[in-house]
């Protein structure tokens, strides 16, 4: 009987350390990686957080309106070594994100470039754009 309970307890830890590696979403299943969008803003908030790092951004549509775009990213230091320094990223800067649409949010994109004001372009693959 003794035994039988450490069993149980010993399944429910298990369980319980990995319930948010269950919780995690795959890339498929939230972006659309068949299309490629391009959206242009200026940057109103920017996390570099774990485990995905991400921009809002304020892209002004045709009629003059403004609405709020996610762009999601790599973590943290996924970024950083891809060349995402912080200090080049500051509220204010216009920047434009190439990337795949977001299957359920209609102003989700999943970060594939990002060009900076300066024409920088930077990739969390490393690839160049095509």
């Amino acid at each position: 009987m003794f035994t039988n309970v450490r069993l149980l307890i010993a399944a429910l830890a298990v369980l319980a350390l990995n319930a948010p590696l269950l919780a995690h979403h795959s890339v498929p299943v939230n972006y659309d990686s068949s299309r490629q969008i391009t959206i242009e803003g200026k940057l109103t908030e920017i996390r570099w957080i774990n485990p995905h790092s991400r921009f809002q951004i304020a892209v002004t549509k045709d009629d003059g309106s403004t609405e709020e775009w996610l762009a999601e990213m790599g973590a943290h230091n996924t970024m950083v070594r891809a060349g995402f320094r912080t200090e080049l990223f500051a509220i204010g800067d216009s920047i434009t994100i190439i990337g795949s649409p977001a299957r359920r949010d209609t102003n989700g994109i999943l970060l594939q470039w990002a060009i900076l004001e300066d024409g920088t372009e930077l990739s969390p693959s490393g690839r160049e754009r095509e």
